[in-house]
């Protein structure tokens, strides 16, 4: 008998008297009818204030309800509050103590020039049947742009960014000085 004979006999008759055995803890997940979920692992993130704004016949709130957005950010950890009407937008806004806001494209510059200062929120927009054009335009100018959204988790995502990303322009700005 060569090698490869006497080790494929060593190999089958370990696997006949441990088969039972094999079945025991972490194995498990190696048998073809088990599985596991490989759902995507939890973000670290820090909980944050997020104000969403949508003006009642907009495309944006006829999205946000489809999608579940506000249900998405709450499992996700976040602390959403949305308003439909522009003058409680407004005082929301002046109250402060917002992370990060999210509005429609178009309403997005206005926003950013009202909510300016050293503890200005982060301004998120949603651009919704955008072109090409506005939507290149609006990647120039904002941190993060969320585009044509099928799914909650996208705003999630979005946002997970938008506050790697503004967390670190805190920290350089920390350093800075």
């Amino acid at each position: 008998m060569d090698r490869r004979g006497a080790a494929a006999a060593i190999l089958s008759t370990a696997c006949l008297c441990a088969g039972t055995d094999l079945l025991a803890c972490g194995d498990k997940f190696l048998m073809l009818s088990r599985g596991t979920r490989f759902d995507r692992a939890p973000s670290a993130r820090q909980s944050a204030e997020v104000l969403v704004y949508a003006a009642p016949a907009s495309k944006m709130t006829a999205a946000l309800n489809r999608l579940s957005v506000e249900a998405a950010l709450k499992r996700a950890g976040y602390k959403p509050v949305s308003v439909d009407s522009a003058e409680v937008f407004e005082r929301a806004l002046r109250r402060g103590g917002w992370d990060l806001v999210v509005v429609d494209l178009a309403d997005a510059p206005a926003v950013t020039a009202r909510a300016g200062g050293e503890a200005a929120p982060l301004v998120v927009p949603v651009a919704l049947d955008a072109t090409r054009e506005e939507l290149t335009r609006a990647r120039s100018s904002y941190v993060k742009v969320i585009a044509s959204p099928t799914k909650g988790q996208t705003f999630v995502d979005a946002l997970d960014d938008a506050m790697a990303s503004r967390l670190k322009a805190q920290r350089t700005a920390r350093r800075a000085r």
